[in-house]
């Protein structure tokens, strides 16, 4: 991605050249089947560390607020992300899930009124929780076939499981997890309370609440064919907090999104954390997907924080591509 990307610049840049040489008006480049015309090079971050006092901030988002959802299964042209139009502190309640095709530039607009991120699965059904009565409801990526999937109101965690022909979703003020097929039945359900979930294949991977912190701290994989709930890691006491969401990287690996803490990198098979970027007071990673097809680059949504004024903090959001071997860093922008 990095080799394409650096062709398109320079080839940007002979075409000034060009232009300027002969005189004519220099004129934009037209769209081409290539998404990383849509990104560009972030600098390093500048971190920050705010002051002690007042305890208490008044957060406000300067713009638009994007998040990511990933890449059509079908066609790796076409991307979906979430606006948000709120002019307020909310995260990304109340959100549109868009479509655009980075080939041609066509956009669309799916649904609305979204409350956390949507999850798109293998066969391009759109999994997402309304803001409108917090039930679950799948969509195609063309837009057709919308309908509710669940009869519980969903505690804004779910993910897609067993190659997308089912779905697992904690259900709010319960302490049940259900198992649910791709049109609403549910398949099973599980005691427990869990924060955030990610799906591969038969395995759900959780943040569970423990006994420990009296958080969600507890990492564990739960397997769907047979049951089997096994423990990773408990993250109390490492001064990360807990997970926000999780992805699965690989068969071996998670991505763990926590907060300003930063990325982190989870190996299930021997309980180990790594540090994938840490970040400070004025950063802030959610929503990671893996790139499917170059499991090295992370798709995130990310909220730059400025110095405080009083006790006001204002900050932006954007999508990022970051590259888990380099540290590259680039700005995604799909709404253009």
């Amino acid at each position: 991605m990095k080799h394409n990307i650096i062709l398109y610049l320079i080839a940007i840049w002979v075409f000034s050249a060009c232009s300027k040489d002969d005189g004519a008006t220099p004129m934009p480049p037209v769209k081409q089947c290539n998404n990383t015309l849509y990104a560009s090079l972030l600098p390093a971050d500048t971190c920050l560390n705010f002051p002690d006092d007042p305890v208490l901030y008044f957060y406000h988002r300067v713009g638009l607020g994007y998040s990511p959802i990933g890449k059509s299964p079908s066609n790796q042209d076409e991307w979906f992300f979430l606006i948000n139009r709120e002019e307020k502190v909310s995260d990304n309640v109340g959100s549109e899930i868009w479509k655009v095709d980075t080939c041609s530039g066509r956009k669309q607009k799916l649904a609305d009124s979204i409350f956390v991120q949507p999850k798109i699965n293998q066969n391009g059904w759109i999994l997402f929780m309304s803001l409108k009565d917090g039930l679950l409801y799948k969509i195609k990526e063309n837009g057709a076939g919308l309908a509710a999937v669940s009869t519980e109101i969903n505690n804004i965690t779910f993910d897609w499981c067993l190659n997308g022909e089912a779905f697992f979703y904690q259900a709010r003020f319960k302490d049940i997890a259900y198992l649910t097929d791709i049109n609403g039945s549910v398949l099973d359900s599980f005691a427990m309370d869990s924060y955030a979930i990610a799906g591969r294949r038969e395995r759900i991977a959780l943040s569970l609440h423990s006994d420990v912190s009296s958080s969600y701290t507890r990492i564990a994989v739960l397997n769907l064919l047979n049951g089997a709930l096994t423990d990773v890691i408990e993250i109390a006491g490492r001064g990360i907090g807990s997970a926000l969401a999780l992805a699965w990287e690989s068969d071996d690996a998670l991505i763990g999104a926590f907060g300003r803490a930063g990325l982190y990198r989870i190996h299930v098979s021997t309980g180990e954390i790594e540090p994938i970027k840490e970040t400070c007071e004025n950063l802030f990673y959610y929503y990671p997907v893996v790139d499917s097809d170059n499991p090295s680059w992370l798709i995130l949504g990310k909220r730059d924080y400025s110095w405080p004024e009083m006790a006001q903090v204002y900050f932006t959001t954007n999508m990022v591509l970051y590259n888990t071997e380099t540290g590259e860093e680039w700005k995604l922008d799909l709404d253009q």
